[in-house]
Order: C-alpha cells, then structure tokens, then sequence
C-alpha cells in the first residue's frame, strides 16, 4: 500500500540507500529511473557509458532495490519504491535532463523494433510529433490486435491540437471507440474527422457499428 510520496519511507530510502552510494552509482541510478525495465544496453544508451553490466550485476549483488527479471539476468527492474524515489530526485535535481532521457530511451527502443516503448517513452519526452507520427503509422495493426485501450491512452496523450491536424488519428480513435463498443464516442469522434479520402473509412465504421448493433439485438 506504500508509495514513494510517504515521507517516512523516502526518508529512509534517501538517507540509507541512495545518501550512500559512490557519484558514478547514485549518477546511474538517477539516469535510469525513467525505465521501467533495464539492460546493460538500454542504461548505456542512457548513460553514454558501457559499464552499465557490471553497474546492474553489483546493484543486484547488494540487494540494492533491484529485482532480475530472467533467469539470465539481461532485464531488471527497480522496486516501485526506490523508482518512485529516484524519479522524484531526477525531477528535482536535472528536470531539464528528464525528457532527454525519455528521448534517448525512445530511440533505442526504435532501434529495437519494440513500437510500443518507443511510442510510450517519446510521450513521456513530449515529443508529441514522433508520437503521433508512430501511432500514425501502427494503428491499424494495434486495433487489428485488439489494443484498443493503449491505442486510445495514446492519443489522449496527445495535444487536441495535434490530433485536430492528422485525421487518420481520429479515424483510429474513431474505430478504437467501434472495437469498444462505445457507441456515442464514436460518432463524437467520426464528426471530428474530415471528410475526403477518408470518407470511405468513415462509412466503414458506422457499417461496423450498424452491424454490431444489430447483432446484438436480435440476440435478445
């Protein structure tokens, strides 16, 4: 039920674990807090040092907060805890350096082929028109797998005048509201999408709907 806002156990976090560690630790630390999971690879690309292994392996080694996640221990993650700590010091220490490090995150991930970090991560650097770019360009194969409530977390992300300039992404959030059954939205959302080239998807999906709907009435 503990959160890092409780003070007593960021006190006690702060001045026992983290008040403790050498410069390079505590630097490293603070780099990665914006990870949810962590690898030697993705905390260089962060850090823009290779000795991110050794600096994970000794973590580890010490209990320090840090869970493996596989039995090989390439991936780690921090406890909830000492992430929620290390964040808060990241803010209030270098907030400059926070969506740098969201950035960096993001372009390895893209290097990776791993779409969904490298959206989440360019969201969390602000970086609101690779983002949009990204959805853009994978919507179809998210509502496609059935990911309509990430897809739509997305573009709620997203800046109203951002979307208002891309009417493919209120066409996806349009069928994301179709997949999800929530009728009124969708139309909300097929009003805000311009006519033209898509006026073929917009039928598209009130079909959709005016089949789903019926199907479903006649079941009762």
């Amino acid at each position: 039920a503990f959160t890092g806002s409780h003070r007593f156990v960021l006190d006690y976090l702060t001045e026992e674990v983290l008040d403790r560690q050498n410069a390079e630790t505590r630097a490293f630390l603070l780099a990665t807090a914006v990870l949810d999971r962590l690898s030697a690879a993705l905390c260089s690309a962060l850090t823009g040092k290779d000795d991110s292994q050794q600096i994970l392996e000794r973590l580890s080694a010490a209990n320090l907060f840090i869970i493996p996640l596989d039995d090989d221990r390439r991936w780690y993650r921090y406890h909830h805890l000492f992430a929620d700590l290390l964040r808060q010091r990241l803010q209030g220490e270098q907030p400059d350096l926070v969506p740098e490090l969201h950035r960096r995150a993001s372009a390895w991930y893209a290097a990776q082929g791993w779409m969904a970090e490298t959206i989440q991560h360019a969201l969390q650097a602000e970086d609101f028109e690779q983002a949009a770019t990204l959805i853009e360009e994978n919507g179809r194969a998210m509502l496609m797998r059935g990911e309509m409530n990430t897809l739509l977390r997305w573009l709620a992300a997203l800046p109203d005048e951002l979307v208002g300039r891309r009417p493919s992404l209120r066409l996806w959030r349009a069928w994301a509201f179709a997949f999800s059954g929530r009728w009124s939205e969708m139309e909300r959302a097929l009003l805000a999408v311009e006519m033209g080239e898509t006026a073929g998807e917009i039928a598209a999906v009130r079909a959709y709907a005016t089949a789903v709907q019926g199907a479903a009435a006649r079941t009762k």
